[in-house]
């Protein structure tokens, strides 16, 4: 039987992003900005410690677009 697996993911949608960078400045271990000023994340599929995974939230709550979402994936039944 398949475990139940669980990762959260950070998605930033480079559509929405205009470089403000607060997510660069909460977050400067996940977030990095592009030559065009948009933002990227680096994805650790959960293996981040607490402390980083808080700032990702703030950073989550910190943008200004609305760019940047956590994605829960469960790989139950897969």
């Amino acid at each position: 039987m398949p475990e139940d697996v669980s990762m959260t993911r950070v998605r930033l949608d480079a559509d929405l992003c205009e470089g403000h960078a607060l997510c660069i400045q909460l977050a400067p271990e996940v977030f990095d900005l592009s030559d065009d000023e948009v933002a990227s994340a680096a994805q650790a599929d959960g293996q981040w410690d607490q402390g980083t995974w808080d700032n990702v939230k703030s950073a989550v709550d910190a943008c200004p677009r609305q760019a940047i979402s956590l994605l829960n994936i469960s790989t139950k039944g897969l």
